[in-house]
């Protein structure tokens, strides 16, 4: 009986925490969608997101990280470094605390498994599945830190968009607009101004052209937008164009399929609302309704039936 109820313990455990990973992207992105901040972001909150907090449990992660690595370097795959560029995290702390944060969850489901196995050897086995999951958690939080980000970045980006049209039209070479976009927008445009102002630093430190930057820069958050952008912006540099036209064009078609995003989204509704209405707002109308003619039924053919038996 012990037996079963740790196995049973075990396996409602794994069900819950895969049930939690796969539905908190799902939630981030419902609360990005409709929280209202009632208060303004400021420098000093910007950028505390990209350095990496202090405390006593992280510098442990942080350790057990970096062991990890050094001894099998296999581990760390070219995904895990992508997502960890694509949420912001691009430092060898990020990358270390995130391991071990990785190799924590794996220990504690190894505990549980040993505990599982003392009296009977052979439960070890049901615990690889629980190992397992709790191995892969933390991709699923990653994986929706990357994705709140990116979806964040194509919504500030017609913005950024926009001004940078002004700017180029009001005589502004593409560098000084967008030096001068990533001190502006950093209330209206939090991420895109950080990101903004990293390129810059990238053009004034290694030379780089602003195009090529902003490829770069895209590529570094995972965003095809920006990819498309420093294409198109590459191919009017390289024929003496006016910059504003492709810009232009890219704020046309971003802001049409932003619409036909949120169109499909409202298309869906009454498809998701279909579960709910039949099983909570069904009942409560149909048993009011069929509650009474049912019981007048019961109880007419009641002494019918019943009085065959004597």
């Amino acid at each position: 009986m012990a037996n079963s109820g740790i196995i049973s313990f075990l396996v409602f455990l794994s069900v819950l925490l895969l049930g939690f990973a796969l539905t908190k992207p799902a939630m981030d992105n419902y609360m990005d969608t409709y929280s209202v901040r009632v208060k303004k972001r400021n420098e000093k909150e910007i950028e505390s997101q990209e350095a990496p907090k202090s405390s006593a449990m992280l510098i442990l992660f942080e350790a057990l990280g970096k062991q990890l690595i050094t001894v099998a370097p296999f581990l760390v795959d070219k995904r895990t470094v992508e997502l960890l560029s694509y949420a912001n995290y691009r430092t060898k702390q990020h990358l270390h605390r995130y391991m071990g944060i990785k190799v924590a969850v794996g220990v504690f489901c190894i505990f549980w498994g040993v505990c599982a196995a003392i009296s009977n050897p052979v439960n070890i086995l049901t615990s690889v599945f629980t190992i397992l999951i709790g191995w892969t958690i933390p991709n699923f939080f990653l994986a929706g830190r990357a994705k709140q980000r990116q979806t964040q970045i194509i919504k500030e980006l017609p913005t950024v968009l926009d001004l940078l049209i002004v700017t180029s039209q009001a005589g502004l070479s593409l560098l000084a607009g967008v030096d001068k976009l990533s001190k502006e927008t950093v209330e209206s445009c939090p991420l895109l101004a950080l990101e903004l102002q990293q390129l810059i630093n990238d053009v004034k430190m290694f030379a780089k052209s602003v195009p090529v930057a902003m490829r770069e820069m895209g590529e570094r958050c995972g965003v095809e937008e920006l990819i498309n952008m420093a294409s198109g912006l590459i191919a009017a540099e390289s024929k003496g164009a006016d910059i504003s036209y492709p810009l232009r064009q890219q704020a046309e078609a971003l802001r049409d399929r932003l619409k036909r995003k949120q169109e499909e989204i409202a298309a869906k509704v009454p498809v998701k609302m279909v579960p709910v209405i039949m099983l909570f707002v069904m009942p409560l109308i149909l048993l009011p309704m069929l509650g009474p003619a049912g019981l007048t039924i019961v109880s007419a053919l009641g002494p019918s039936m019943g009085g065959g038996t004597k």
